[in-house]
């Protein structure tokens, strides 16, 4: 099978995409041992975390079954038109393989999204890719447009990572997917671990398969603060506090806040409600005892005061009768 398709139209004419100064920029055995530990780090990371875990509130099940509003449907339309666009200058340039870039692949989960009714599989999926704004964050900071020939294939990087950006604020402030709250952290650490694992499990053999830069695991941006050996290291300590920076930043700014008992709640998630809290806070058996000791004590209560008046009424009808009774007078 022909590969061309997919790797045919990738040059060495934009720098540090291909060629054998980007492969030569470090050894392929310090490659496979970063690869190799870091990947381990990232599979405890993502196991420490998925147990320490809360579970996950579903919004009320008449918003789930609500039907898609205009707006959705509007960035559901937008995002996969551009997508599809994208993916036919991929095609047409032969160049395919970037299609595995981590902002390509968010693409197609936010598409999901925006299509799926809220379950705790599609909420999971929403929290993990709240990590990832880095990707459209950093594409408008650093932009690599130069390899872009074709008729608005510029626009359509634009248009593509401000809509990654955009289409999270807009669920968020929906309450279609809820969020984790804002001082925990174990969704922000599955979500980093897992697009930095995805980064050295994936892209990196493949870049050190075809020789091309994918997502600058083979070699170093030009525009990357952190040249040398060891720049992979540093992005993934610089990313490791970027992605929770913006995941949460984003909810704070952009999160809809409503009062609670415990005070301001900002969060994506949906009003709670009185059987909602029942049954995410779950009672023990002391405090069932306790509470079923209090109610019987209530109704003893209640079954007393309820006799008491019982006699009162008695006392006070027989005193009323004795004094509105008519004195009898004896006939002769």
């Amino acid at each position: 099978m022909g590969w061309d398709w997919a790797v045919g139209g990738i040059s060495d004419e934009i720098p540090r995409t291909t060629g054998p100064e980007c492969i030569n920029y470090m050894t392929n055995r310090r490659r496979w041992v970063e690869t190799v530990l870091l990947s381990a780090l990232f599979i405890f990371i993502m196991h420490r975390s998925w147990q320490r875990l809360a579970p996950i509130k579903l919004p009320l099940p008449h918003e789930i079954q609500k039907p898609l509003s205009p707006t959705r449907l509007f960035l559901l339309i937008s995002l996969s038109m551009i997508f599809g666009i994208e993916m036919g200058f991929k095609l047409s340039g032969q160049s395919m393989i970037f299609a595995l870039n981590p902002c390509h692949v968010q693409s197609c989960l936010q598409i999901y999204l925006l299509a799926a009714k809220p379950t705790k599989t599609t909420t999971a999926l929403f929290r993990i890719q709240m990590s990832n704004l880095n990707g459209p964050f950093l594409a408008f900071l650093f932009p690599e447009v130069e390899g872009r020939t074709y008729p608005f294939e510029q626009a359509t990087y634009w248009i593509q990572h401000a809509l990654l950006y955009i289409i999270p604020i807009y669920i968020i402030r929906s309450g279609a997917y809820t969020v984790e709250d804002l001082s925990e952290f174990h969704w922000s650490h599955i979500g980093t671990a897992f697009m930095l694992f995805y980064h050295f499990v994936l892209l990196s053999p493949l870049s050190i398969f075809t020789g091309i830069n994918l997502d600058h695991m083979l070699c170093a941006a030009m525009s990357d603060p952190f040249q040398g050996p060891n720049y992979r290291i540093f992005a993934c300590c610089h990313q490791a506090l970027l992605c929770p920076l913006l995941s949460k930043g984003t909810v704070v700014l952009f999160g809809r806040r409503s009062w609670s008992n415990s005070g301001l709640n900002v969060s994506g998630s949906m009003p709670e409600t009185k059987s909602e809290v029942v049954q995410y806070h779950q009672i023990t058996p002391a405090d069932y005892a306790m509470q079923e000791e209090t109610i019987l004590r209530h109704r003893f209560s209640n079954q007393e005061a309820v006799d008491d008046g019982h006699l009162n009424d008695k006392v006070e009808m027989a005193s009323l009768t004795s004094e509105y009774t008519m004195p009898t007078t004896k006939i002769d």
